[in-house]
Parts: C-alpha cells; structure tokens; sequence
C-alpha cells in the first residue's frame, strides 16, 4: 500500500513516526507503533481524511530547533499539538491506534494475554450469543429491554430542539 497523496521527505517522515511511537512506544510483549510497519497505512489513511493533515501535523511539530532528541522532547511535541489543536491531535491519535491495533505482530501480542481475539469477524460473523433475559438483563434496574419488534418511534415534535445544524 503506498502513500500516493503523501509526499514526505525522509525527516518527515520520520519526525510522523517519532509521533506514533510517542504514542504507542510498545512495551510488555507489545511492539512501537513503527516496528509493526504501519507507516504507509497510516499516511495512506490520514490522506484520506484530509490531505493535509501531515503538513499540518509537522508544521505543529516543528520546534524551531530541529527535531526533539529524545523521548521527553516528543512527549512535549505531542502535548504541544494536543493543546494548540485538539481535534487534529485527536483525529491524529484514533487513526495511529485504529492501523496499530490491525497489525499482525499487535495481534499476536493481544493472544499471547490469553485473550481469544477475533481481528476478521468476516464472513463468520462474531459468535452467535442469544439474548437470555434471566441471565442478560442488566441488574441496575435503570431502563428496560425492549424486543426489537415492540420498539416504536417516539414523538419528538413536542421538543424545542433548536437548530440542530
């Protein structure tokens, strides 16, 4: 998968994978978000959101001295973004964990916890668990369970809902 919308000279680069890895720098069995390769699919995916995202990303990045040196450095790279630009840094974060948590290695470290974790439910679907309602229904008593064809259409029409734009 290339990143045909991104053109990224290697510092860049590598100041984006600085980010990931401050992000998702790995640990206890886990890989950094960029030993896991995940790099393309990511530029690929933040093109698609907006395709300047990276441009931004880095223009938030740079310091004014060159790339951080080290982990603290990038810890305040990433605040910095977080602060000046929440939405951006958040958009940022879901993607970089979004392509970590499909990657084969990140899988592989998930079942090594003992956690049965399905990362195709297709075409099998997720495991087929009927809803018992002795054992199901939750036990706060808050709200109800409704069989779906018992459902009916409220009337909001009675609401101020003001301009929902």
């Amino acid at each position: 998968m290339m990143s045909q919308n991104v053109s990224l000279t290697r510092d860049e680069r590598r100041a984006l994978e600085a980010l990931m890895d401050t992000l998702l720098p790995g640990g206890n069995g886990f890989p950094a978000a960029t030993a896991t390769g995940m790099s393309e699919l990511l530029l690929v995916r933040l093109a698609a959101l907006d395709p300047a995202m990276p441009a931004q990303l880095l223009a938030m990045a740079d310091t004014g001295h060159g790339q951080p040196a080290d982990e603290a450095g990038w810890r305040e790279v990433a605040y910095r973004i977080e602060v000046i630009s929440p939405r951006l840094f958040d958009a940022f974060r879901k993607e970089v964990f979004l392509a970590y948590y499909q990657q084969p290695a990140v899988i592989a470290a998930i079942r090594t916890l003992g956690i049965d974790y399905n990362d195709k439910p297709l075409p099998e679907g997720y495991p087929d668990a009927h809803f018992v309602p002795e054992l199901d229904t939750p036990s706060h008593r808050r709200g109800k369970w409704i069989p779906t064809n018992e459902v009916q259409r409220v009337d909001l029409n009675g609401l101020d809902l003001g301009d929902m734009t």
